[in-house]
């Protein structure tokens, strides 16, 4: 399964508040991110997700989950959907926004270092 590990201390509420939509148009694909939803606990994050690529639309949700040494990016685990490359970029698009919104964030585990 496609992942990026985000390591470092912070409030999962501030990574909530500083997500932005993800919307990339590079041939062949287009990668754009919709709606997120938080949890009661503060410990999930849920967006909505589009990518479009060779003319086929994979829609499919997101999940960045809290863990002890920071959170984890990747698809939800109810989401049925080709693990293709436009889908591995949107993955790692998410978490590069993130780094780039939270410098002492560090790049832990992950099985997309090609699209970072």
């Amino acid at each position: 399964m496609p992942h990026v590990v985000l390591s470092g201390e912070l409030r999962f509420r501030d990574v909530f508040d500083r997500m932005k939509p993800v919307f990339k148009r590079d041939e062949p694909a287009v990668l754009r991110t919709f709606k997120k939803y938080i949890d009661d606990e503060e410990k999930s994050i849920l967006t909505e997700a589009l990518v479009i690529e060779n003319d086929k639309k994979l829609g499919f949700l997101v999940l960045l989950s809290s863990r002890e040494d920071g959170f984890v990016v990747r698809i939800y685990p109810g989401s049925n959907v080709e693990k293709t490359d436009g889908v591995k970029r949107l993955l790692a698009e998410i978490a590069k926004q993130l780094l780039e919104s939270f410098p002492d964030l560090k790049v832990g585990k992950t099985n997309l270092q090609e699209f970072l």
